[in-house]
């Protein structure tokens, strides 16, 4: 493994496991009230076509990495709830339960020894927010709402997984520098 992978991603031996401290649940936090300010003040005015970037799939994402399936899908939850009580979407929970999902999946994913490449946080990012558009989607179908799925995949998703392509490693490097080294959290361990 290269050095910058290194960096980016840590070491390639098991994860250390811990009790998590009020330092890095505080700076998890963080990381997502701006991953949440961001989205709904500033994302939707860098649009191409009808797509918007995510910037809460690359956050859960890398804080899935870093942390582990639990601290990823409690980050993934809070991070839907507040975008859906910040953002008029009109529906209450939906944002919530998938980002919930990315997490808890990225964070099983990536606690296996094949995660330490540099590739894996990028691609995570893109399917993170492809399963989210594609859930959103269906549940705006099954409301009633909804566009020619044409129109949606020309105008709204590819749109939306380039820039959101684009702009994840910045955010998977601001937060592998704010929280540290990859450790996974488990709130309830006995210590030892």
């Amino acid at each position: 493994m290269s050095e910058a992978t290194r960096r980016v991603i840590g070491p390639a031996t098991p994860r250390p496991r811990g009790r998590p401290g009020r330092a890095a649940l505080g700076s998890v936090a963080v990381l997502t009230l701006l991953a949440v300010i961001l989205e709904v003040s500033v994302m939707p005015y860098v649009n191409l076509f009808d797509g918007i970037p995510d910037l809460i799939a690359p956050t859960v994402v890398a804080v899935a990495l870093l942390r582990g399936s639990l601290v990823g899908a409690v980050t993934g939850f809070a991070a839907g709830l507040l975008v859906e009580m910040t953002a008029p979407i009109g529906t209450l929970g939906v944002l919530a339960l998938l980002y919930l999902v990315v997490g808890a999946w990225c964070g099983r994913y990536c606690e296996r020894e094949e995660s330490s490449s540099l590739l894996a946080p990028l691609g995570l990012s893109v399917a993170a927010a492809l399963f989210v558009q594609l859930g959103y989607m269906l549940v705006q179908l099954m409301l009633g709402n909804g566009m020619p799925a044409s129109e949606f995949v020309a105008e709204v998703l590819f749109p939306t997984l380039a820039l959101t392509a684009l702009l994840s490693p910045p955010v998977v490097l601001a937060a592998r520098r704010r929280l540290g080294a990859p450790r996974v959290v488990e709130p309830l361990s006995v210590p030892g």
